[in-house]
């Protein structure tokens, strides 16, 4: 479980006050969630991004979908839950993979977050229903599964939610986990209080895996009979480039120049934003110079907006259609769900939460168009995917503004040198890529559907036991 809002935090909370996770867990458990809610609450309404679906949230299920799904004639759905915009991108690929070669199957999407939920409505909800994930207590949990009737759960990486996987546990409806991550920070967490996660982990069908190391911290916190398989980063396999004349497209919009050297930097965080504007004002010659910037969180595109004009430059906004016209403009993409396109024209790609101590974002993603990468010291969360593309030499890690304007203009001036590191990170990706296909045969095989020949590849708990040798 991990923080993406407020009302993410309630089981780590409990966690540092329970030992164990039995039925007198579960109850103490649910005590403590609807304490710090009562407690809590009020502060939560506050908040703008916290009341982003408030009724679901508390168990109020739309009528709609309760007709839906009590139907006779309903197929029971498949439930998604991908917490907020990150892990909507990766299960895409996924989802759309289910629903074409299961058109029949009814599917389900929740998020937590408002940015996840509007990106899920306007990308799955052609083939899928969006919700808002229910809090974490016995009746709001129970009303959506008593509406739903799920025949499977799917979490995205590592959502856990104790009494939501204890019901499903008890209504025998599988839980299973697809592209789950421990990053060796929060294994620290997760190991120090196993005896409260180490159960609940158990109570999982089966945990899909992004890496054998991903494997070893889920063991060590619940045991080595967890059920687990290897199935790579499905993020990847999300990661196909857009045609050429899309490319062309998106450049002419932006008013971009045959030879302009563009600097995409995406996903950032408080603080980045200065230190990149920072370092782009040290790079000499600006005048074929151009810079993009996404914030991740929505609730701050004004703000950096604000931020490029006490910087000096003037701000393009993607949301109001403008584009670059002149030196000292700078281009912001203050809109969710583009940020991959926007790779395709650039020269250069910094990923953010990495100069922040946040833990970095998708680092692999411009390299779908062997574009090199920058990134800040702060890999924590994507730690594995770091160190193999550090041992590549396809990655570039800076500690601070000064050594970003000097990497920077250091592959401005060399294409030899951002060609190279550009297709030795392309080509790991490809390499990498194929996990959608494993998890779908891992979901069909859970549920009986009819599977494709091929198998889930599963890499059992005894072979990444023989890599620890």
């Amino acid at each position: 479980m991990r923080a993406k809002a407020l009302d993410s935090t309630f089981p780590l909370l409990f966690a540092k006050q329970s030992p164990t996770f039995g039925t007198l867990g579960l109850i103490a458990y649910y005590t403590v969630m609807l304490v710090i809610a009562v407690l809590v609450g009020p502060f939560l309404l506050l908040k703008r991004r916290a009341r982003y679906g408030m009724p679901q949230k508390l168990g109020f299920v739309p009528d709609s979908l309760k007709q839906k799904y009590q139907a006779t004639n309903c197929v029971r759905p498949i439930w998604f839950h991908a917490v907020s915009v990150g892990e909507f991108n990766a299960a895409l690929p996924l989802l759309k993979r289910l629903h074409e070669k299961h058109p029949e199957q009814t599917i389900v999407v929740s998020s937590t977050t408002g940015a996840g939920h509007k990106l899920s409505q306007e990308r799955a909800s052609q083939f899928a229903d969006c919700i808002y994930f229910p809090y974490d207590l016995p009746w709001c949990t129970a009303n959506w599964l008593d509406a739903l009737n799920p025949k499977l759960v799917t979490i995205v990486e590592t959502e856990i939610w104790p009494g939501f996987v204890n019901q499903c546990k008890e209504r025998n409806i599988p839980v299973t986990m697809v592209n789950g991550r421990m990053s060796p920070r929060s294994f620290g967490s997760y190991y120090r209080f196993r005896s409260f996660f180490g159960p609940v982990l158990r109570k999982f069908h089966l945990i899909g895996v992004q890496s054998s190391a991903e494997a070893e911290r889920y063991t060590k916190v619940a045991g080595e009979n967890l059920p687990l398989q290897i199935l790579g980063n499905i993020k990847f396999d999300g990661l196909e480039p857009i045609s050429k004349s899309e490319q062309e497209e998106l450049a002419q919009k932006l008013n971009l120049a045959e030879g302009d050297l563009v600097f995409v930097v995406g996903s950032t965080h408080e603080g980045e934003e200065t230190a990149i504007l920072n370092a782009f004002k040290k790079l000499p010659n600006p005048k074929n110079k151009r810079l993009v910037i996404a914030p991740r969180h929505p609730e701050r595109f004004d703000k950096v907006a604000d931020t490029i004009r006490l910087a000096g430059f003037r701000p393009r906004r993607f949301s109001e259609n403008e584009k670059f016209e002149q030196e000292g403009n700078v281009y912001l993409l203050d809109a969710i769900g583009h940020l991959a396109k926007f790779y395709s024209v650039a020269t250069v790609a910094f990923v953010g939460g990495t100069l922040a101590p946040i833990g970095g974002h998708n680092i692999v993603e411009p390299f779908t168009y062997s574009v090199p990468v920058i990134t800040g010291p702060h890999l924590h969360k994507t730690k594995d995917v770091a160190d193999a593309l550090l041992a590549r030499k396809a990655l570039t890690v800076v500690q601070n503004e000064d050594e970003l304007a000097e990497q920077l203009q250091r592959l401005f001036d060399s294409p030899t040198m951002r060609n190279q590191i550009g297709q030795t990170g392309n080509e790991w990706l490809k390499e990498s890529q194929g996990a959608v296909d494993r998890a779908l045969s891992m979901i069909e095989e859970t549920v009986q559907l009819d599977a494709s020949p091929t198998k889930v590849e599963s890499t059992k708990i005894e072979s990444v036991q023989g890599d620890r040798r």
